[in-house]
């Protein structure tokens, strides 16, 4: 997301003071920022962790408020921060939406159903009209009454104006987190620089607790582990391997992934079959009709994956016999503090 003209502008307007002041003088588009910082681009300006700088960044430019009134009642609703005790002004806020989106009509509101139903169940019904067999309120009459629920609002905005404040804050603070910066700083590092400046994502794994390799390790040619009879024929069974890694590449017509593990860059090879099983997008129809995809291959850049498999010269081509424990792939969807992994070998949506 940093293109040439933004590197030039980056240079041209050095030097900088602070983040602010960096983003003052250039005022990149926000995914730009964040891969900068991500990539690391502000840990000396700042002098504090990366996590804190994000944090910094996504507080100074976000959509935070100053006050609350009622025009922020949409988003209270949306960060559940409403009380349970305004329940019903919750109810008639959303209904009012509704009114206004659906029913009205000139100076009126028509009240089909189910607002009709609602109405009658918590307001006069004797301020309604009927026009061609179908009740209808004024939207001047409407407004009186909807203004005076909603001064139910207002009065706990008013004593608790603060707390709210406060709370409303931190949430949208949290979904610009969640948006823009989930994962460990060594997973920001693949993310924008497409490679580790510090330490590698899997460096921490427990190795020997799930029987993984170094692949520098692993003899260059394959070892046979056993042999069987077959038509009069020795049948050799080699020893396998695992390792693992960051996936940096792939080339579907070689069904290939390079990946990169802790001690340097390896091309995998896969059948073609089993290649197109995982590289592929998986998608769900919506409600509306459209499409939105809900698991991204297995292959692309920054996925972290598991194959067990023989080491052929400077490569490694993933196989299993009939009587091997493990899959051929595993995705590693997170690495604990404690040097475990969390391993799956279904797609998403697959039966186990």
């Amino acid at each position: 997301s940093v293109g040439d003209d933004l590197v030039h502008k980056i240079i041209a307007n050095r030097p900088y003071s602070s983040i602010e002041d960096f983003i003052e003088k250039i005022k990149p588009n926000r995914q730009a920022m964040v891969s900068l910082v991500k990539g690391g681009a502000f840990d000396k300006l700042e002098n504090m962790d990366r996590k804190a700088i994000m944090l910094k960044y996504l507080w100074i430019t976000g959509d935070s408020k100053k006050r609350i009134t009622l025009q922020n009642l949409n988003g209270l609703i949306e960060a559940n921060i409403l009380p349970v005790e305004l329940e019903f002004e919750k109810r008639t806020f959303v209904f009012n939406k509704q009114l206004k989106a659906n029913c009205k009509q000139g100076d009126f509101y028509l009240l089909h159903e189910p607002f009709y139903r609602f109405y009658t169940k918590f307001f006069d019904e004797d301020l309604l009209e009927v026009e061609n067999s179908i009740p209808q309120i004024s939207t001047k009459v409407w407004d009186k009454i909807y203004q005076k629920v909603m001064d139910g609002v207002r009065e706990w905005i008013k004593l608790e104006h603060d707390q709210i404040l406060e709370k409303y804050n931190k949430t949208i603070l949290t979904g610009d987190w969640n948006k823009y910066a989930q994962g460990t700083v060594s997973a920001w590092e693949m993310k924008s620089l497409c490679f580790y400046h510090g330490v590698h994502e899997l460096a921490h794994v427990d190795i020997n607790k799930y029987g993984i390799d170094n692949f520098a390790d692993i003899s260059s040619e394959p070892i046979v582990d056993y042999t069987f009879r077959k038509n009069g024929k020795d049948i050799p069974i080699f020893k396998l391997n695992k390792i693992i890694g960051t996936c940096l590449s792939k080339n579907k017509i070689k069904s290939t992934v390079t990946i990169l593990t802790t001690d340097g860059v390896v091309d995998v090879k896969f059948r073609p079959e089993y290649f197109s099983m995982f590289d592929r997008q998986i998608s769900e129809k919506q409600a509306d009709g459209t499409k939105k995809v809900i698991e991204k291959s297995w292959f692309s850049r920054g996925s972290m994956i598991m194959v067990t498999g023989l080491r052929s010269g400077d490569a490694f081509r993933a196989k299993r016999y009939s009587k091997t424990p493990t899959h051929q792939l595993y995705k590693i969807d997170e690495v604990t503090k404690n040097g475990e992994i969390k391993l799956r070998s279904d797609r998403v949506g697959s039966l186990e």
